[in-house]
């Protein structure tokens, strides 16, 4: 599930566990700051050892990724500007990318989450509260 502004920026990604389909699939552009793909293989699938080469890349900003374990979670997701666009319940093993905009989170029931974004990191400079 993607989520847009009314400018068509895409804000958010949702991955439900039970949607992801089989094989590799990439769900974000090539151009985005953050890649995200959901993987479904059979066992003893191989992946080829591999090594990501350092790169320069410009970052204009700091995307987020949860992966919520066990739990439920209102994500709340508002534009550049912090007008609410949408409320999505999360549930177990569903998993959202924050890539522009705003958000919130609202912990529905106890939750265990994995945090992952960009760095490094200084919330002095790089975060504002709304």
């Amino acid at each position: 599930m993607k989520i847009y502004d009314k400018n068509n920026n895409l804000l958010a990604i949702i991955i439900r566990e039970k949607e992801i389909p089989d094989g590799r699939n990439f769900i974000t552009g090539d151009e985005e700051e953050m890649q995200l793909a959901s993987f479904n293989y059979k066992k003893e699938t191989i992946i080829d050892n591999h090594l990501h080469l350092e790169q320069k890349r410009n970052i204009q900003t700091t995307s987020e990724v949860i992966f919520l374990i066990s739990g439920e979670i209102k994500a709340v997701i508002f534009d550049e500007d912090q007008n609410l666009i949408e409320e999505v319940l999360l549930l177990s093993c569903d998993t959202i990318a924050f890539l522009r905009g705003g958000h919130g989170l609202v912990v529905k029931k106890g939750s265990k989450f994995i945090e992952s974004k960009q760095g490094p990191y200084i919330e002095a400079i790089d975060k504002i509260r709304f």
